[in-house]
């Protein structure tokens, strides 16, 4: 092997070491805020969320109240994290081949990853957010992953935040049934079903996948379900 090509091996390794650990931490808090959520005793009560979406409602909360405080914590001269709720980015579809929009529930922006993904870049890290109900919604969203080419950085690393509101329903149960669904699911390709994987020790209800995207191009989900059965009121 080259000097150079050695060179770019281990840059891109080192690249994709940041890149794991950065979205951990971010993961981390969003797990953390979730735990404040309950040790502060909070309660969304669904009447008074005006015209918004139900699910929107509680990302909002979420995000604003507590998530953008746990990023601050990681603040570091410029390695800081930007935060922001649907934030519209732009890709291609490999359905129709044409520009679309997509609006991002949780949009993170990643200053410390500039230096290694390259300085014109800005690298941001998407989470979406749906409450779990109709599992074939859920799986839509990593579905919709497969079939997009993103015209500004994407990590290849994909969140998606799940709100269990159904009583009697746990992580274990919904992951299950989301394992089902992909293992007979003939719209995206997974090369790797559901698996725990501990984000955080203590909170188990983390667990990550892979798809292949249209383009033969492979990325990460990591899933996050939270138990919100006890703390919203419809």
């Amino acid at each position: 092997m080259s000097l150079n090509a050695s060179n770019y091996s281990k840059n891109r390794a080192n690249r994709l070491a940041l890149t794991q650990k950065r979205i951990r931490q971010i993961l981390t808090c969003t797990i953390n805020s979730y735990k404040k959520i309950i040790a502060d005793g909070i309660i969304f009560d669904y009447s008074k969320r005006g015209l918004i979406k139900h699910e929107d409602y509680l990302r909002n909360r979420l995000v604003d109240e507590y998530l953008e405080k746990e990023l601050s914590s990681f603040d570091i001269g410029t390695e800081y994290f930007t935060a922001n709720k649907e934030v519209s980015e732009e890709y291609t579809s490999f359905l129709d081949s044409e520009l679309h929009n997509d609006p991002i529930d949780i949009h993170i922006v990643d200053k410390a990853l500039k230096k290694s993904w390259g300085k014109s870049t800005k690298p941001y890290f998407a989470i979406e957010c749906k409450r779990i109900g109709s599992i074939s919604n859920y799986v839509n969203d990593t579905k919709k992953f497969t079939e997009r080419s993103y015209t500004r950085l994407r990590l290849p690393i994909e969140g998606q935040l799940g709100f269990i509101e159904k009583s009697g329903w746990n992580d274990k149960i919904v992951s299950d049934k989301i394992k089902n669904n992909l293992s007979t699911n003939t719209l995206l390709k997974t090369t790797q079903n559901l698996t725990p994987f501990v984000i955080k020790p203590g909170f188990d209800g983390t667990y990550v996948s892979e798809h292949e995207k249209k383009d033969s191009t492979l990325f990460s989900v990591f899933h996050i379900f939270l138990d919100y059965s006890k703390i919203v009121l419809n």
